[in-house]
């Protein structure tokens, strides 16, 4: 996401909404299920920083699960630092869907290895 939460927010729900209609589920997305929160992909698309980095580096140590700095990376930062913060209760289940990219990982190497944004 690239986006501020008021930017992002319907466009989330629009394509939620078409996927699970693509799908054929018979499933309503109620609006004020779909929550955007900003802040971890700043200072800008494709700029890495500490947050990301810490995710990339945790996920390929703990998990062996390489996330790409641009997308998932901060992508990941958000879940982390939300887990951080008790926005999931400890009985809900979370999903984080990995959506490529591993191929950039290399193109912010130095960065990722560093662990310098």
């Amino acid at each position: 996401m690239s986006r501020d939460p008021a930017d992002q927010e319907p466009w989330v729900f629009k394509e939620a909404q078409a996927v699970a209609d693509l799908l054929n589920v018979g499933l309503h997305i109620p609006r004020e299920s779909v929550v955007s929160v900003g802040g971890y992909w700043q200072p800008k698309y494709s700029i890495p920083n500490d947050m990301m980095v810490e995710a990339v580096q945790m996920l390929a140590r703990t998990e062996g699960i390489l996330l790409d700095p641009v997308y998932t990376g901060k992508i990941m930062a958000g879940l982390i630092g939300l887990a951080r913060k008790g926005f999931f209760k400890p009985h809900e289940n979370v999903l984080f869907l990995h959506t490529g990219g591993l191929p950039s990982l290399h193109a912010y190497e130095q960065v990722v290895l560093t662990g310098e944004a």
